[in-house]
């Protein structure tokens, strides 16, 4: 059997045989005038197993598309598994990545002709943007490989990659009939239909405009209403204690006024300094506020016992500004959680410095304190390692190159030369640039190198990396990181379709990496914000090491008391264990790293004085929604990252022109993520993947782990952002944004009507709705100009509406957004006024609109 790199380079010299010479020229001549025209057929027709499609071929050049001579390489983010024609092959190259190529019954397609060539594939595709751009011809002759990149499949359009997946994705065909955007059928039923404006104006119906001048984001644990106001103006001046410069400092940049350590006691004072926080008749010592207005004395007290709490009563003092008037409160704050947390997939589709630097003042803004950066995946490495120049050379760019010796295989659709998604790395400048700006606003940045699954681009860049020493002749140099036993013939897939993603953890050259790249960001972090946390993923290892002979002799032949390959995951775990501890950090994990076969691995066997786990994967029929639990009750620390509530890559609502993945939950809006109950879990149990409903009984029947014994290894919440389908810095806000609101709110304030377990205390949906009627109009009057002002590109919802007795109604999610409305097909739109709610017929559209951004529109028949 040969080895997947060994198989890249034979694919790689076959294509450089004569046969396979064609001419530059026509190659481009046809990839500018192939038209391709992707459509999604049935998802329906095998209970979720696979789904047909079709793609046709219209030849628009001038040229013949030969007998022979080319390739069409694309992604595609589920296995094919046949396809209707004789006249071409599809094989599976790696990941998402596969080939069509001509057999001899292939038919030259002359200019005009069209071919369709229909497929069956596994699983489903239910929406536009789970189809990947960039689809490439390629050629070889013996000289060099020539690509051209279908333009017609392009997502680039005046250089510019379009936030919604209907404008980006113009190849794909619509999604208009329940067989295309259903994915079960038979036995099974799914119970999503795209929303109608009617039904989004049914979901909106509790929503209504309230006063929400002097309240905070997120939720203060105490707030005092008082009588009067304040004006700012530049008589004002920040005066701060000893040890609060910076926070007064960005506090008066803020305002547009001085800062200074001592003022006149007749001067309007804004006063930052220590002081003690007491809540409930206890104090608090960690990020916690009170802030004081006093029209009376004409005075702003801002006391914290530490500098991270005067910079959010500094952030709270901002909200409650009108113009220059300030309302008299007394808030006096301090976070539920220590951990506050958004993950970041950079690796996927990479997330530039300034993109990063401007999401850390929105996380400061909404008091989050923790950036998980995940730096290297299959699909790229993002971060320089000095030692090893390779992972940034070759691991953090895609391109054309079968042998994977100069980059990694374009997948996600990054075509033959790649992207600016797909290509990019932080140098370690880059790198410490967001080191020092977390480290102002209390955010710590908490890097992440997956391992031993999801190394795909690390395996292919140290693969690269030996044999330029073995080229050199320098045998010991080149396997000084080698991760690849070139012996094993273990067969696997993992759930992204990769057979070689997974760092062999028997030699003791992986190990020699991982202590190279920890110690290369400890030393990045020096002196900025030391290193206390090294992420190492751990999820989804997909069945390695079985045939290796690596493994095998050390399986023969150890005293770590690894008998099968079993047991080599727990043994890699408490590698890295020691390793991490040696640079005195410590470690995290998603949840399944940390167990293998739902057992969880002993923590008196890992060295670091913290562990703590990612509690991700909460599927509630599958019945592993107990994970959470049981890793706290084993002595982990537990971060809830829950995929149900709070992964933003999901849509936002179930309509096949929403971005994003829905493996977990079919859609996912700010309104659900604003109701995550953290203190009872099974009490967020709402809907099975298909829509039917599920109950909290229902999951605590299936779970193993019932209750939570340690509420104190209980650490905080993260939402995650992965960025398969993300490409552009405003689709990755427009997915973030405003959910991530919801997130924080819940992460930062206990509200009353959550429910609790250790209470007994059961859900209030009535209290829960006055809130979320709150917080969305915070959102729609202060929040979302905000955004608009600094260029962050949230997401505008789709409006709802009806007609009755020929009355326009129409509202949104967030009360004050405004809507428009058109009754010439879009030809022309105005703002619609429900105080004066216009005469209409059908039919008429519908959008939000802010600034020169619109929403998707709907359209009331």
């Amino acid at each position: 059997m040969l080895k997947p790199t060994a198989l890249g380079l034979l694919i790689g010299a076959s294509l450089s045989s004569t046969a396979w010479a064609m001419p530059a020229s026509q190659l481009d001549a046809l990839g500018n005038g192939l038209d391709v025209q992707y459509q999604v057929i049935d998802n329906t027709q095998d209970d979720w197993r696979s789904f047909t499609g079709n793609v046709a071929f219209t030849n628009q050049s001038t040229q013949t598309l030969p007998k022979t001579g080319w390739a069409i390489y694309f992604s595609h983010i589920r296995m094919i598994k046949s396809i209707d024609t004789d006249q071409l092959k599809v094989s599976h190259v790696n990941g998402d990545l596969f080939k069509l190529e001509p057999t001899d019954s292939f038919v030259p397609l002359a200019p005009g002709d069209q071919l369709v060539v229909g497929f069956n594939a596994s699983d489903w595709q239910v929406a536009k943007s789970d189809i990947m751009p960039n689809w490439y011809l390629a050629s070889d002759d013996e000289a060099d490989t020539h690509t051209a990149l279908i333009t017609s499949t392009s997502n680039h359009k005046n250089g510019q990659v379009p936030t919604k997946p209907d404008d980006e994705l113009t190849f794909v065909g619509d999604f208009d009939a329940p067989a295309q955007w259903k994915r079960y059928g038979g036995a099974l039923t799914d119970h999503y239909d795209p929303f109608t404006a009617e039904q989004r104006y049914v979901r909106n119906a509790d929503l209504s405009l309230v006063d929400t001048q002097g309240h905070v984001l997120p939720t203060p644990a105490s707030r005092i209403e008082k009588n009067g106001h304040i004006t700012l103006d530049s008589e004002w001046t920040v005066v701060y204690d000893n040890g609060y410069q910076a926070q007064a400092q960005w506090l008066a940049d803020q305002l547009g006024i001085s800062a200074t350590d001592w003022a006149p006691t007749n001067q309007k004072v804004i006063h930052v300094g220590w002081g003690k926080v007491t809540l409930n008749g206890s104090d608090q010592w960690h990020e916690a506020y009170r802030l004081d207005v006093q029209p009376e004395q004409q005075r702003i007290d801002i006391d914290a016992p530490d500098q991270a709490g005067a910079l959010y009563a500094a952030q709270s003092l901002l909200q409650l500004k009108t113009g220059d008037t300030l309302k008299a409160v007394t808030l006096t704050d301090a976070p539920r959680f220590a951990y506050r947390g958004l993950s970041v997939d950079a690796a996927r589709n990479f997330r530039s410095k300034e993109a990063i630097l401007k999401l850390l003042d929105q996380m400061a803004a909404l008091k989050l304190n923790k950036l998980h950066l995940r730096l290297s995946d299959d699909e790229a490495w993002r971060i320089e390692i000095p030692a090893l120049p390779e992972l940034a050379d070759v691991g953090s760019k895609r391109c054309h190159d079968l042998s994977e010796t100069r980059c990694v295989l374009p997948f996600l659709g990054a075509g033959p030369d790649g992207t600016e998604a797909s290509n990019g790395y932080y140098t370690t400048e880059d790198y410490q640039a967001i080191l020092r700006k977390a480290e102002a606003l209390n955010i710590t940045v908490i890097p992440e190198v997956d391992m031993p699954g999801h190394a795909h681009a690390a395996i292919k860049a140290m693969e690269a990396r030996y044999h330029k020493y073995m080229a050199q002749g320098d045998e010991a140099k080149a396997k000084e990181y080698l991760l690849t036993d070139f012996e094993d013939d273990t067969q696997y897939l993992s759930v992204q379709m990769f057979t070689d993603n997974a760092i062999n953890v028997c030699m003791e050259s992986s190990y020699r990496f991982v202590d190279t790249v920890v110690a290369a960001l400890v030393d990045a972090h020096r002196d900025i914000q030391p290193l206390d946390t090294f992420h190492f993923g751990g999820d989804e290892i997909a069945g390695a090491w079985k045939e290796s002979p690596v493994c095998q002799a050390f399986i023969a032949d150890n005293d770590a008391g690894v008998n099968s390959v079993d047991d080599l995951s727990q043994y890699f775990v408490e590698r890295i264990s020691h390793i991490t501890q040696r640079h005195q950090l410590d470690l995290g994990g998603w949840e399944d790293g940390l167990m293998h076969n739902n057992k969880v691995y002993p923590r008196a066997q890992l060295a670091n004085e913290h562990v703590y786990g990612n509690a991700w994967q909460n599927i509630w029929e599958w019945g592993v929604a107990d994970r959470a639990y049981n890793l706290a009750n084993n002595g982990y620390g537990v971060i809830y990252n829950q995929a149900t509530h709070l992964y933003f890559d999901h849509p936002y609502e179930p309509d096949p022109s929403e971005r994003g993945y829905y493996w977990a939950p079919r859609f996912t809006d700010t309104r659900k993520t604003f109701s995550f109950m953290p203190d009872d879990l099974y009490a967020n149990a709402d809907a099975k993947r298909n829509g039917a409903s599920i109950t909290k009984q229902e999951v605590l029947d299936a779970a193993t782990v019932k209750t939570l014994t340690r509420p104190d290894n209980v650490l905080g919440l993260q939402a995650s952002i992965w960025s398969e389908t993300i490409r552009s810095d405003g689709q990755f806000e427009s997915m973030t944004f405003p959910r991530l609101f919801a997130m924080a709110e819940r992460a930062w304030h206990r509200a009353e009507w959550e429910a609790s377990t250790q209470t007994g205390q059961e859900a209030d949906q009535t209290k829960r709705n006055i809130d979320y009627n709150l917080f969305a109009n915070q959102l729609a009057n202060y929040w979302f100009p905000q955004l608009e002002q600094q260029g962050v590109g949230f997401r505008l919802p789709v409006p709802g509406g009806v007609i009755e007795s020929g009355i326009l109604k129409a509202n949104s999610p967030f009360p004050g957004l405004t809507i428009e409305y058109s009754t010439d097909n879009g030809a022309s739109w105005q703002i619609y006024d429900a105080a004066n709610a216009p005469h209409v017929t059908a039919p008429v559209q519908l959008r939000t609109i802010s600034g020169e951004r619109v929403s998707r529109v709907s359209k009331i028949q």
